[in-house]
């Protein structure tokens, strides 16, 4: 391979992880876009270079969150139960469906929740506390505030469906789903925004994990592009992570905003066939 592609990978991958981290994304929205539209790589194969990309992100980032007490393992593990299944099933529809009427639909809900967060941007984060040992709580030591920020989920039942919709949607078109389940998170749910970045880099690596399997199954990873992928993602990551945790919440908020519309775009473009997918 050509070693100007490699280092144009690696140093893609870095900016991936970079950003990916620090809103909980997995950095694989970016690569998807960048190995369909930069290199031309045929789809299935830039889903499953994405998918790994994402595992990546969430290895680095997911680890140094939870080593610092940011992310909800608890909260994760019960909303993985659907996220998981989701991407299963999100891997088979792809395979079953136009790709076109799911990305025409996410476009509208990135959007949607692009708008929601804007909105909302100059609001400070009331976190719910509920006294119950049924719900699903947390707490955070925030570096930016100097204080320990407490919180509990709400709308579990709400977060469990789009939990379902975000897995179905990684395992179609390889984004790790945490453009959704950071804004679900966040707005419905009320966790704070570094909570909800820290906890959907956890989840999106399993997401990822079970859609990957297939894809690599099927013949579709390529190794010589997955190695500068996977460095760069890492590398970006782990500077994700120091960064994010001094950041303030609406800053985070107001550039999840800005990838939403951004990917809103790719995505109804690439339904309406003006970007080929």
């Amino acid at each position: 391979m050509d070693p100007l592609i490699i280092t144009a990978i690696l140093a893609f991958g870095a900016f991936a992880g970079l950003i990916g981290v620090m809103l909980g994304l997995g950095g694989g929205v970016f690569m998807i876009i960048f190995f369909i539209l930069a290199l031309n790589i045929p789809a299935h194969q830039a889903v499953a270079l994405s998918l790994l990309a994402v595992i990546a992100s969430s290895s680095m980032g997911g680890s140094v969150y939870v080593r610092d007490k940011m992310t909800n393992v608890k909260l994760a593990m019960v909303l993985e139960t659907c996220t998981v299944t989701g991407a299963v099933l999100g891997v088979f529809l792809a395979l079953a469906m136009p790709a076109s009427y799911v990305q025409f639909i996410l476009g509208v809900v990135l959007f949607y929740t692009s708008f929601m967060m804007l909105r909302g941007r100059r609001a400070v984060e009331t976190p719910v506390v509920i006294k119950d040992r049924l719900t699903v709580s947390g707490e955070f030591y925030d570096d930016n505030r100097r204080q320990t920020v407490k919180y509990s989920a709400i709308r579990m039942k709400i977060g469990l469906f789009f939990s379902l919709i975000a897995g179905a949607i990684s395992g179609i078109i390889g984004i790790g789903g945490g453009v959704i389940m950071v804004p679900i998170m966040n707005l419905l749910m009320k966790i704070p925004m570094k909570a909800s970045a820290a906890t959907s880099n956890f989840m999106v690596g399993v997401t990822a994990a079970a859609s990957a399997f297939l894809y690599l199954n099927r013949g579709f990873v390529d190794l010589y592009m997955a190695v500068p992928s996977v460095l760069g993602i890492m590398i970006g990551a782990y500077i994700g992570t120091r960064l994010m945790v001094r950041a303030e919440s609406a800053i985070l908020r107001r550039m999840l905003s800005v990838v939403l519309v951004f990917f809103g775009i790719v995505l109804l473009l690439n339904a309406g066939g003006i970007l080929v997918w």
